[in-house]
This record gives structure tokens, sequence and C-alpha cells, in this order.
């Protein structure tokens, strides 16, 4: 459910330039759409792809406030209904005053964020945003199951992750989990995405061959 607290009114045409209010505003309302869209098919479990649409283009948009992609922010930009034009110019207010806001928080390194997550066992859907990396499938798995039981360095498993924090790739992994055609040949394509420079691209693959096992299906050769 859309609810909104508005701490400050603002001029938000001053905010931003006016083809940046007329964007935002679009993509706000967009975004109700494929929310209503999203629930009418069952849900993120119902339409994975639809889902991976809604993610990215919610990243995109808070990016521009200079915003995280943590679930508070992300949940400021669920609907059940299409908002009212106020509505919507109340929530650029307040995404508005929470990237000020954020401006005075003492910054630390990508790297000193991601250690102390681990030592922390802090949630991915926290951390990933703040490093800029998309929660998606791919990131997740790295995390939850590379980072946290420490079977690399946190050095080498950042420079994965920003290795992959691009859509084209992203939505490559993802639909490996979404769709089990790749596994007739699966070590073609786990050897291609190696040559890539993924490194835990095995790990994540025979995840999702051992997830397809459970369930009683058979692989070609794993």
């Amino acid at each position: 459910m859309f609810i909104l607290f508005i701490l400050y009114n603002l001029n938000i045409d001053k905010i931003l330039p006016k083809m940046d209010m007329i964007e935002i505003r679009h993509v706000i309302r967009e975004l109700a759409e494929l929310d209503i869209k999203l629930d009418k098919k069952g849900g993120p479990s119902k339409s994975g792809r639809l889902f991976e649409n809604i993610l990215q283009k919610e990243d995109e948009l808070l990016e521009k406030f200079g915003l995280p992609s943590t679930p508070y922010y992300q949940g400021l930009l669920r609907f059940d209904s299409i908002p009212w034009d106020k509505e919507i110019d109340d929530l650029i207010n307040l995404l508005y005053r929470e990237s000020e806001r954020r401006k005075n928080d003492t910054p630390i390194s990508e790297l000193e964020l991601l250690i102390e997550a681990k030592e922390t066992n802090r949630d991915p859907m926290f951390i990933l945003p703040q490093l800029g990396i998309t929660t998606h499938i791919y990131p997740l798995f790295v995390y939850n199951n590379i980072l946290m039981y420490g079977y690399d360095s946190p050095e080498n498993i950042l420079s994965e992750l920003k290795l992959v924090n691009n859509s084209k790739l992203l939505n490559l992994l993802g639909s490996m989990n979404y769709s089990a055609e790749w596994i007739d040949n699966a070590e073609e394509k786990i050897a291609s995405l190696e040559k890539k420079g993924l490194k835990y691209i095995r790990q994540y693959a025979m995840d999702i061959i051992n997830n397809l096992k459970g369930f009683g299906s058979t692989t070609n050769g794993f």
C-alpha cells in the first residue's frame, strides 16, 4: 500500500529542472501501473521478468536522487493504485528531503561497508544498494553464498559485484534462473560466462541445477 508522510512542503519545481520533473512524474506513474499489473499476474513469483523490470526502474529513479535501493526507499515506490498528481509531487518532495539528509551522513569506503556487513550479518537488501549494486538474483547469490560463508575475500567479491552490475549481464544471469533451456548446454554456458570474468558463475549454475534436481528434474551431465 502506498503510504506517504510529508514532513516538509517544498516547491518541487525549484528542486529539479522542468524536464526532469516531467520525466520523474511520468516514471512514478509508470511504476504504479506496473505494480498493479504485477499484482494482477500474481506477484513476483508468477512474473519474474516484470518484477525485474520494476526493480530496474526503481533503481534508476532512486539514483536520480542519489538514494540507495533499500527496502525503505523501494517501499516508497510501491503502489496498489494510481496516485493523484499531488501524491506524486509529495513523493518527489520526500525523496528530495531524503537525498539532502543523506548528504550529511559520514561516508565509509565500499570495501569497509562490505567487510562490516559480513561481520554483522547485515541484510543484502540494505547493503547492496549502498554499494550501487542492483538487488538482482546473482548479486544476492554472491552476497549470501560467497561473502557470508567466507569463500572468498571481500575485495574479490566487491570486484565481482561491480563486474556484473549492468542490466544486460544481469538479465542474462536472471534468465538462467527463470528458464532451464540453457542446461542442455550447461558447460558451454558456464565456460562462456567464466571467460567474461565471472568467478562464481559455476557455483551459481550448480545451485540452480541442484534446485531443479530437488524438484525431480533431470539435467544433462550434472
